[in-house]
């Protein structure tokens, strides 16, 4: 008998043993390169031929035919806003991964999730030390046969200290220990994610404070030519050259120049306020953190994109989708083992006394205990599910897979645009310079009326900031293609725990 249900046990570790299954998860099928051409025409563009001080082009034109590079691994692994070359910006930057309470919070749910106790953890998960079987004193009434019956009565004591070990033989525990700390990982990566979108937002909130230090700047300089040009034409108008429309029409422009000055001042303090509170710091409208000799940057040399499937190990979103696959065959796995027999180690030692007059008994217990459900019903619905909870899963990880390529490819189309709408502007800028001091000499000799000089100082006006706001958004555009390509050095924040 002992030999047969040996032989049994055997037979069930092997078939159990096959129902447990590596978990492997294959990334879904990427395009072999990135499109982000906007042109009709399949051809290369021509080279850019733009102005001393223009924008430099955010990459030369791809070979037709050429294949894609891979991403190099070194520019995942370091920080991508060194390619600006400012210290203070590295610095804000770090403030925030030591200080921010929003970082602290999401952090420490990463090892909160770690040791959930409802995940089987270590070695000492499965082991029960104490008192297992209940230990009391009981009074029994108790009818002894033959008959004549005799009734007894006595009072007994018992107390046992037990062991009890559950022996994971078929991985029951060790898929419920992958898919918790899986789940932990998951955390991990939407941290990392919540690490790179502070690092994005707070090189977007640092330029533009340099734009709106710059817009106030170039405000204060048109404010101080219309002032000058403000006492010619009182001037000429004193000596009857001029109408006095010119004269209020000039007034007009300078006051509302002068009204756009503190609105610039209330969105620096705006900025300024956002961003200590991005750094951890209590918001203070003081403009103390970004040093006053610096100036919105020229665009650094571009990243090398790689290839879109080289976003599956390089950002988090990614990252997080094929951990949230690998959780539910975890999950399967112990949906399989829990169908197979549960065996413990038991072990008890203990003692009982009946009566106050018997002697104490003492009583030991070593063995093994055998549990097994041949159908649950809870499991068996939970085993229909998997599958489909699954077959979701996959597709939500081909979903983000496309999303991310979009992402990528939308933010270089928009860097591309932008750069050849400010190498326009800054052209246009030029340009309308020399048509204000062309309408200005003309009007100064007497051969044009100050409307002319009016339309080409308001259309300057209107270029300087359209010129400088562009040279912003190429800042923030390019910081976008940095978010969208990802990387793995967010992954040290998160090892960072108080």
């Amino acid at each position: 008998m002992s030999l047969r249900l040996t032989l049994a046990l055997l037979a069930t570790t092997c078939s159990g043993c096959g129902l447990i299954r590596p978990v492997v998860v294959t990334p879904p099928q990427a395009p072999g390169s990135y499109s982000t051409s906007v042109e009709p025409s399949t051809e290369p563009p021509p080279p850019s031929s733009a102005p001393e001080g223009g924008a430099p082009s955010p990459r030369p034109p791809k070979e037709e035919g050429a294949p894609s590079r891979p991403a190099e691994h070194v520019t995942q692994d370091e920080v991508w806003w060194s390619a600006f070359a400012d210290p203070a910006l590295d610095t804000a930057i770090q403030e925030c991964f030591a200080n921010s309470l929003v970082l602290h919070d999401v952090r420490d749910l990463i090892y909160e999730n770690q040791l959930d106790p409802n995940v089987p953890q270590g070695w000492w998960y499965p082991l029960q030390v104490g008192i297992l079987n209940p230990a009391g004193l009981s009074h029994v009434v108790a009818i002894v046969p033959p008959a004549p019956a005799t009734r007894a009565r006595y009072s007994i004591a018992t107390a046992d200290v037990g062991v009890r070990y559950q022996v994971d033989l078929f991985g029951n525990l060790a898929a419920q220990r992958s898919a918790g700390m899986n789940f932990a990982e998951q955390q991990r990566q939407l941290t990392e994610a919540r690490v790179q979108d502070l690092a994005q937002r707070i090189a977007q909130v640092w330029f533009d404070i340099l734009e709106a230090r710059a817009l106030r700047d170039l405000t204060l300089r048109q404010i101080d030519y219309n002032k000058e040009l403000l006492r010619l034409i009182q001037a000429r108008f004193d000596q009857q050259l001029t109408p006095r429309l010119a004269v209020l029409q000039q007034e007009q422009l300078l006051l509302n120049l002068e009204a756009q000055v503190p609105l610039i001042s209330a969105r620096s303090a705006l900025l300024n306020s956002e961003l200590k509170a991005l750094l951890g710091r209590v918001p203070n409208p003081a403009d103390d953190i970004v040093p006053l000799e610096r100036q919105l940057p020229d665009l650094p040399p571009p990243p090398r994109l790689g290839t879109p499937g080289d976003l599956n190990a390089n950002t988090p979103e990614m990252r997080l989708q094929e951990l949230r696959v690998a959780e539910v065959e975890h999950r399967i796995n112990a949906n399989r083992a829990s169908w197979l027999p549960t065996i413990e180690l038991v072990g008890s030692v203990g003692a009982a006394k009946v009566g106050l007059s018997e002697p104490v008994l003492h009583q030991s217990v070593v063995g093994v205990n055998l549990t097994w459900a041949f159908f649950d019903g809870r499991r068996f619905t939970e085993h229909m599910r998997l599958p489909i909870q699954l077959h979701r899963r996959h597709v939500q990880y081909q979903l983000a897979l496309n999303t991310a390529i979009g992402r990528v490819q939308d933010a270089v189309v928009q860097e591309e645009a932008g750069a050849t709408s400010l190498r326009a502007l800054r052209a246009q800028v030029q340009l309308g310079r020399k048509l204000l001091d062309e309408a200005r000499r003309l009007f100064e000799q007497g051969r044009s009326d100050y409307l002319t000089v009016l339309s080409a100082l308001t259309n300057l006006v209107g270029l300087e900031r359209a010129s400088l706001q562009a040279q912003r958004l190429l800042l923030n555009h390019r910081v976008g293609v940095y978010r969208s390509l990802g990387g793995t050095w967010s992954r040290e924040v998160t090892l960072n725990r108080e």
